[in-house]
């Protein structure tokens, strides 16, 4: 099917949705590292920025005889030979002085690399948390401070102003803030509790973790912290982050019913960056694979926000050509060696720890059932054109038939109106929308930041199989591994060559090449950047 076919059936079918649909939904899609003023990330403020002297600035560790008695009768599994070397090595290092995270790795690297490199991350986050304190002052936590308005990058203000509007017009100005993708998620809540902070809407942190949402679904809530340990590999959270804990204890113990009616009381969710996988588990039991009784609350909100795995999660449901799947791994090269596997993703460095078992540590993966299903148009993925994975979402989407993907860049946010169909460009960079239309040949869309469009305006002017232009081709090396492609095209834009490919050193193999023909068109925007349509891809 060619993408002018595609885009009569998939109107007809966006018509038909919406005009059973009672509410307009808008979507944030943003593609991730929205860099954010903070007392933990001060390279991201303006000069001369201050921040309150109880501001958290970093985390603080102390190895003392408590601390390394703990970890010993706690050690979370039954590697004994580590936990042994483990004991060993802390009884060297201790001290009664505190230090931060980058001086203890430093002394353990120091004391002993190899037992370093070779801890698996369950060791790892367990042995690094149990050493973690608390920071408390006059009785009340210490937490880490966000000053938006002294932002350094303002692409990244543009978004949050753009949302916080939105959600200014909404009912309640209710916006919930969810930070579960992160494989701690107290440690999260104090950054985006501060991010709306500035703006006169009702943000706040919703303790709905994973550990939260099988311990309610369970009525087992007195078991938080084995669900955490399990799910999240997250340990002493209730000593580190008292009051938040607390705050995931009670609403637990409130039961099904309450989280139902706190989550229809917000008019937007925020979903943070991190790990898709893990913010699915707050909507579907990653067990029986049945969504939990809240999950259509979630999906109904009025405003959906994500940034990288937040925005990731939101692929899913079924269009025209089936499931929409949701993608959870993989580096360009090797989808373009290897294909696309329906299969969890490789454990978390798995390569440094002996072995990554049937899958390679970069390999494609994804979930065929997808994620929340908000966003059914085609594929999401992120940090898109910094990663170069324009090819990783062209073979995810021949391998699941899926006809659209989109790939959002970083600093930069899709804004999807459902009602209407519109679709614009917040932020920074832009986002890059790809058309699967035969065998391995794609027709790849950039529209950059400030530009609006409809998927109905892409469909292409001529016909498939006009012949490009003859011309020079002209081959770029490694615009793949080192995130060039965006940059290689928008010269390419600019010259009068007729193709490009792109050719990696250490893959030679697996060459892209790009074509204008006569349904290509390259237009500068205000912002001198191409905006780009309808361009021959072929893997």
């Amino acid at each position: 099917m060619n993408f002018v076919s595609f885009v009569k059936n998939f109107t007809l079918a966006f018509s038909l949705f919406y005009s059973l649909t009672s509410s307009a939904q808008t979507l944030y899609l943003a593609g991730g590292a929205l860099k954010t003023c903070s007392s933990l990330a001060q390279k991201n403020c303006i000069e001369k920025t201050s921040f309150s002297s109880h501001a958290k600035t970093h985390s603080l560790y102390l190895i003392n005889e408590t601390a390394i008695t703990a970890i010993n009768s706690n050690w979370p599994n039954t590697n004994t030979q580590h936990k042994i070397a483990t004991r060993k090595l802390l009884n060297k290092i201790k001290s009664k002085h505190v230090i931060s995270k980058a001086e203890l790795i430093d002394k353990f690297k120091s004391e002993n690399a190899a037992l370093y490199r070779a801890l698996s991350n369950q060791e790892y986050y367990f042995v690094f948390d149990m050493l973690e304190l608390p920071l408390i002052v006059n009785n009340k936590r210490i937490s880490e401070q966000v000053l938006t308005n002294k932002n350094r990058i303002k692409s990244t203000t543009e978004i949050l102003n753009a949302i916080s509007l939105d959600i200014k017009n909404a009912p309640n100005k209710t916006l919930y803030l969810v930070t579960a993708s992160s494989r701690d998620p107290y440690e999260s809540a104090d950054f985006y509790n501060g991010l709306f902070s500035q703006y006169k809407i009702n943000a706040k942190w919703l303790a709905l973790t994973p550990a939260l949402a099988k311990a309610i679904a369970k009525q087992d809530c007195e078991n938080l912290d084995n669900y955490r340990n399990k799910i999240n590999l997250a340990y002493n959270r209730d000593t580190v982050y008292p009051d938040l804990t607390t705050q995931e204890k009670a609403l637990c113990d409130a039961g099904i019913d309450n989280l139902i009616t706190t989550l229809k009381n917000a008019d937007g969710l925020f979903f943070n960056g991190g790990d898709q996988s893990l913010t699915k588990q707050v909507f579907v039991n990653a067990e029986t694979k049945e969504p939990y009784p809240w999950f259509e609350v979630i999906q109904s909100r009025e405003i959906l926000v994500g940034t990288s795995a937040g925005t990731a999660m939101q692929s899913g449901g079924q269009n025209n050509y089936g499931n929409v799947p949701m993608i959870t791994n993989g580096s360009s090269l090797n989808a373009l060696k290897n294909g696309a596997f329906d299969a969890p993703p490789p454990a978390e460095n798995c390569q440094n720890q002996g072995g990554c078992q049937h899958l390679e540590f970069d390999a494609l993966t994804f979930d065929k059932h997808g994620g929340l299903g908000s966003f059914d148009f085609g594929i999401l993925d992120t940090h898109f054109s910094e990663r170069g994975r324009t090819p990783r979402l062209a073979v995810l989407m021949q391998a699941t038939k899926q006809q659209l993907g989109f790939g959002v860049d970083e600093t930069t946010a899709l804004k999807v109106e459902k009602n209407t169909g519109k679709m614009s460009v917040i932020g920074k960079e832009g986002v890059v929308i790809l058309a699967h239309t035969a065998k391995n040949t794609f027709r790849y869309h950039f529209i950059p930041n400030g530009e609006e469009f409809t998927l109905s305006s892409l469909k292409q002017k001529k016909t498939e199989n006009k012949k490009a232009n003859s011309g020079e081709e002209n081959v770029f090396e490694n615009a793949i591994s080192n995130g060039q492609i965006r940059r290689a095209l928008q010269d390419f834009c600019n010259s009068e060559k007729q193709a490009i490919t792109l050719v990696e050193t250490a893959q030679k193999d697996t060459p892209v090449t790009f074509t204008k023909d006569a349904n290509t068109t390259c237009v500068k925007t205000h912002s001198g950047v191409y905006r780009i349509e309808n361009m021959l891809m072929r893997l």
